[in-house]
């Protein structure tokens, strides 16, 4: 990767870039999600102040089948309105394809995460040099410079009750 190790976390995306990465969760609520395969899930998560339920689309970073738990990163870091939600409540739902199932997050320690970034890298590797730079982090291959990066964009495990 290239870049600088930790990087400037980016603002929050607004005004066309927003509207693109919250189309997706159009699709679930047509009940079209299928057609993102397992690359995609929407994540509904309750509002920490308001009590409202929100609908965040995110991309799988990583699925462990042993678990059947589903990994997500916080792309814009901790601050991220709804990875503070999940902070507040780990109760959440989880849109797979279709179907919706009630769901438990878990945050991964930032060595589960390094790892689930490392096999989001070797699977996706032009996606994740994409997304790493969009987040406006990188690092250098040193086991240092993945855990800063993970303390930048932590990950979530979503595990459906089916």
């Amino acid at each position: 990767m290239t870049g600088s190790v930790g990087g400037t976390a980016r603002r929050r995306p607004a005004g066309l870039l927003k509207w693109f990465m919250q189309a997706p969760k159009w699709v679930y609520r047509a009940r079209l999600g299928f057609l993102f395969g397992s690359r995609f899930l929407l994540l509904e998560h309750t509002g920490r102040r308001s009590g409202k339920v929100f609908q965040t689309p995110l991309e799988v970073a990583h699925r462990r089948s042993d678990a059947d738990e589903w990994v997500v990163c916080s792309g814009f870091g901790p601050t991220s309105d709804w990875y503070r939600n999940l902070q507040a409540d780990q109760d959440v739902a989880i849109w797979l394809g279709s179907k919706r199932y009630p769901a438990r997050a878990r945050f991964l320690s930032n060595e589960e995460a390094v790892a689930a970034m490392q096999a989001y890298e070797r699977a996706h590797p032009k996606a994740a040099a994409k997304l790493e730079s969009l987040m406006g982090v990188a690092h250098d291959g040193t086991p240092e410079s993945w855990l800063a990066m993970m303390e930048r964009i932590p990950m979530v495990g979503l595990t459906p009750r089916r």
